[in-house]
């Protein structure tokens, strides 16, 4: 099978890239073909990029980008070029809002599927989220209010009738695929959680004082709660000790609001192997998150690693944690999320026990699971 995969970026910037990456090796180790395009958003200077093709992001000033964003008019003449040369049995669509909706009338003709990999342009139920001032709660900044105007109004009616002609939509969580129903029309959604290669083994919580965090250092990560709450578990735990790996726009305000805690430890930007020794050594992976979370690819690391998971009460966590593995807080909650650190650090026997319960649920997300599952997908949509 001929398959094109269409992702915003082309290396490995966060769990939709990862899931990208993932897909285009293991279905051409079982012997399909794979072309995999992105734009070349922050591409240049990179070594790592493992998109076949790159074509120019939206460039310009506001009134140019704007336009852009409505209709890339380059992203539709390269796609559909790339269409009509590899002749897909099918087209993936993964992030495609630094395409526009160029991209999906680009595509036509082809069988396509979509994953939903967080909120985009036309998800309703999910545009709030796009905001920078949303994850403060209450009301959206003058400025928020008038890009949700325009996201809502413009943007999302542009998007919306190449969206319905879709031949499937699929959402790793089922709360993401209950939230983009309405929008998909008679589309079908189906989930799909997200896979990841077996290459660690779970081992014993060695340092039963320490906590990991790992992703992007925005707000919506909820990482200023997370420094928050270590500040009051440091009174109970004076040795406990604080990782966070990653890098972001709020990493300078975290990095000035950690200044004076002991045993916090800001890693940066740091590689795959590398952030596998970091939840390697956690005793507890924190996943503080403020805004709906999919199904986030740290999260099932960690379940790879057999390592407890303390996370919000938001989007598809809950569907990654459960009594058996790890702890469910309120978003934002900063009392809530001390309490349980400070419940779960130094309790090795509950360590223990959740992280066997975690271990457990690692092989629902085998690589080869999930692919099984898409190749019946593509097969089904493509009619063979």
């Amino acid at each position: 099978m001929r398959v094109l995969q269409i992702v915003n970026l082309g290396f490995e910037a966060g769990g939709a890239e990862k899931s990208v990456r993932l897909i285009a090796d293991g279905l051409t180790d079982r012997g399909h073909h794979v072309h995999v395009i992105a734009t070349d958003l922050l591409a240049a200077g990179r070594d790592d990029v493992f998109a076949g093709e790159l074509v120019p992001h939206v460039t310009g000033g506001p009134l140019r980008r704007l336009l852009g964003y409505f209709w890339h008019r380059p992203a539709y003449r390269q796609v559909r070029r790339a269409v009509r040369d590899f002749r897909p049995d099918v087209v993936h669509l993964h992030t495609i809002g630094e395409f526009s909706p160029a991209v999906p009338a680009a595509t036509r003709g082809v069988p396509r599927v979509l994953t939903v990999h967080g909120p985009e342009d036309w998800t309703l139920n999910l545009l709030r989220w796009n905001l920078p001032s949303a994850v403060r709660g209450g009301r959206l900044s003058a400025a928020d209010r008038a890009r949700y105007c325009y996201l809502r109004f413009l943007q999302r009616p542009a998007y919306l009738p190449w969206i319905r002609r879709l031949d499937l939509v699929l959402a790793p969580s089922r709360y993401f695929a209950d939230a983009v129903r309405p929008d998909t029309g008679r589309v079908p959604v189906a989930v799909l959680p997200n896979g990841i290669t077996r290459d660690a083994v779970p081992l014993p919580v060695t340092a039963p004082d320490r906590v990991v965090f790992a992703g992007r250092l925005e707000p919506v990560k909820g990482v200023h709660v997370l420094l928050a709450a270590f500040r009051r578990v440091l009174a109970v735990h004076p040795g406990a000790r604080l990782t966070v790996v990653g890098d972001g726009s709020d990493r300078p305000r975290l990095e000035a609001a950690a200044a004076d805690l002991p045993g916090v430890e800001f890693r940066g930007w740091v590689g795959p192997a590398e952030v596998r020794d970091c939840l390697r050594d956690a005793a507890v992976v924190a996943l503080p998150s403020l805004w709906p979370e999919n199904f986030p690819t740290v999260a099932l690391e960690a379940l790879q690693l057999g390592r407890p998971l303390l996370a919000s009460r938001v989007g598809g966590l809950p569907e990654l944690v459960g009594d058996d593995n790890g702890l469910l807080v309120p978003p934002g909650d900063t009392a809530a999320l001390a309490d349980a650190l400070t419940g779960l650090l130094g309790d090795q026997e509950r360590l223990r026990r959740l992280g066997e319960g975690s271990a457990a649920r690692a092989g629902r997300y085998d690589a080869g699971v999930f692919l099984d599952a898409l190749e019946a997908h593509y097969g089904k949509v493509a009619g063979r």
